[in-house]
Parts: C-alpha cells; sequence; structure tokens
C-alpha cells in the first residue's frame, strides 16, 4: 500500500508538500501539483480516510446466534433477518449454539474476535453480566437478558391467555400444555398467560427436547401424553410445529379433532396454513419481530451515541380460529 513518503521520494519533495498538495492546501506551480497526483494515481495512493471507510463497509456484518436453524421457526426468523440486515447494507452470520451455554460462549468469543458491526442475539443461556460488558451493539430476540440490552419479544403472556380464554369458550375443562421451552416454567411466559386464566383447572404439562426438536419428530411424547391424559379435551401447543405433531398423533389414535378434542398452536401462519384440519392458531408477527430487532440493532451501529437501555418492545399476537377448536 503506498504511502505520502513514497509518492514524495519519487516526486523528490518532502512528505509534508505532498501531503498539502493531496489535500488542496498551500500555493504549488501547477506541474509540481499533476506530477504529485499522476504519482498517486499511479501507486493507487488512497488516504488513511478512503481506507478507514472502506474497511467499515467491508465489515458490515451482523452475527446472529440462534439454537439451530434446522428448528424450522428458527430457520425462517434467520432467514427474514438476513433480508432486513442486507437491506440495510449488512451480511449476516449464523452461530449455532443448541441452547448450550458453553457452545454460545465459544461463539460468542470467536465472533468478538472477527470484525463486527453488532449481534442479534436469540438464545438465553448467556451470562448476562459478561454480555453488559461487551462494547458491541446487542439486542436480543425474544427475552430480555439485561436492562442495559434492548430486547424484542412477542406479547407472549398475552398468547398463553388468549389461548385459554378461546379453549374455555368452547367448553373445554381438562388442558394439556406441550412446549420447546427447555427453562423452567416459571419463565416461560406463554405458560404463565395460559395458566394465569385456568385458576382452578388442573394443566399437565410435557416439555420436548431439543433432539425432538431439531428431528421434528415429538411423536412419542405426544402419544405418551395422550394415554396418560385420556379425558383431555383441550391442548395448547407452544409451537405450530408441536401442535401439528399433536393433529397427526391424536388423529392416529382415534380422536375426533376438534369432537374430542380442541388444539390450538401459536407460531406464524405459513408453517400451518396447510395442515388438516387447520389449525387454530395464536399468530406471532413474525416479520414486525424481525424487522423490528434489525432496525435497533443498524441505528445502535451507525449511531453510537443512541441508547437503548431499558427498552423492551413487545410485538402483540391475535387470534386465528380455524377448525381445531
Amino acid at each position: 500500500m503506498a504511502t505520502i513518503k513514497d509518492i514524495a521520494d519519487e516526486a523528490g519533495i518532502s512528505s509534508a508538500a505532498v501531503s498539502r498538495i493531496l489535500n488542496n492546501k498551500g500555493s504549488f506551480n501547477a506541474e509540481t501539483i499533476a506530477k504529485v497526483e499522476r504519482i498517486a494515481r499511479r501507486l493507487n495512493y488512497k488516504p488513511i480516510s478512503v481506507l478507514q471507510q472502506e474497511d467499515k463497509q467491508n465489515n458490515k456484518i451482523i452475527a446472529a446466534i440462534f439454537p439451530s436453524v434446522e428448528i424450522p421457526y428458527f430457520g425462517l426468523l434467520t432467514s427474514l433477518l438476513e433480508k432486513y440486515a442486507y437491506d440495510y447494507g449488512y451480511q449476516l452470520m449464523l452461530c449455532g449454539s443448541l441452547f448450550d451455554r458453553c457452545k454460545e460462549e465459544e461463539c460468542f468469543k470467536k465472533l468478538k474476535d472477527g470484525k463486527l458491526s453488532g449481534v442479534l442475539l436469540g438464545s438465553y443461556t448467556f451470562d448476562a453480566v459478561a454480555i453488559e460488558n461487551e462494547k458491541l451493539p446487542i439486542v436480543t430476540i425474544g427475552y430480555k437478558l439485561c436492562n442495559s440490552i434492548p430486547s424484542i419479544s412477542t406479547d407472549n403472556f398475552s398468547a398463553g391467555r388468549i389461548a385459554a380464554r378461546h379453549l374455555l369458550s368452547k367448553g373445554c375443562k381438562k388442558f394439556l400444555y406441550i412446549t420447546s421451552y427447555l427453562g423452567d416454567t416459571s419463565l416461560d411466559l406463554r405458560y404463565q398467560g395460559f395458566k394465569s386464566e385456568l385458576s382452578g383447572f388442573d394443566i399437565h404439562t410435557y416439555t420436548v427436547s431439543m433432539e425432538m426438536q431439531i428431528e421434528n419428530d415429538f411423536s412419542s411424547i405426544i402419544t405418551k401424553m395422550a394415554l396418560q391424559n385420556p379425558n383431555a379435551d383441550a391442548i395448547f401447543a407452544e409451537t405450530d410445529a408441536l401442535a401439528m405433531n399433536c393433529i397427526q398423533v391424536y388423529s392416529e389414535l382415534g380422536y375426533k379433532i376438534p369432537e374430542d378434542v380442541k388444539i390450538i398452536g401459536y407460531g406464524y401462519p405459513f408453517f400451518s396454513a396447510f395442515s388438516n384440519p387447520k389449525l387454530t392458531l395464536i399468530k406471532e408477527k413474525t416479520k414486525e419481530l424481525t424487522k423490528t430487532a434489525v432496525d435497533i440493532l443498524v441505528d445502535m451501529i451507525e449511531n453510537e451515541g443512541v441508547r437503548y437501555e431499558n427498552r423492551d418492545i413487545i410485538i402483540p399476537v391475535s387470534l386465528a380460529e380455524n377448525k381445531t377448536t
């Protein structure tokens, strides 16, 4: 890479004189100016400000850390994030964590060592204190990590309440809840919302493993759930994938849907559009969720003074009643 000294040596003048000519300062004859400019072009000289700008443009990379893009929902989420990041001129770098804290921390360390603009964090086993000390702009998606990092999530508590109210309105009395949430149910806001509307009712809860989620095969645990609760007349499945598996397993076991058991799921209508019977769904505004996350992160990256402390954005949900209830 050519320097001012290289140009000065070839032109036979001082580095200070070259610097002043290239910055349009001082009084020099036209022949000297033309000579310096000609040498600068031939040596492909670029001022530091130009190099810094090019470096910044070449490193417009946003990292996205999610459990696994093999899980259909996270695949959809990351594809939308990639689209909205691209609209701002950023590339999206994906990192899978499988909800493993050691893998997440290893992922994050590698990402920090690279030239990143910011991070979208969609996996929730990170150490909040450690992340708070990082200098990178960070936005969490789907959960709140700490007050200093903005979070974007859907209204999960209301999702549970809406599902419960809908099932109650259909006369249901024996409730099942099946979830892919791997944390404590006290932190599962969809379950807490569901439970808040069903005081006085027993709710039997089942959790699927990460392996089942990756394989998208929940038949064994759903069969167990059905056999252990033969008289249950209502199921709230925490994801649309779980709900569609419930439809399949219960139908194979001879249940009529919705006459014998009513099933309601949660998610983006894209996946459940062709379920049979068509799934009643608590609809998530996934496009709004992902676009808002990218908008805020890019604002933090490009406007360093912007503060988003104690900023939690909640995206509303709605009920789409179909044939399973």
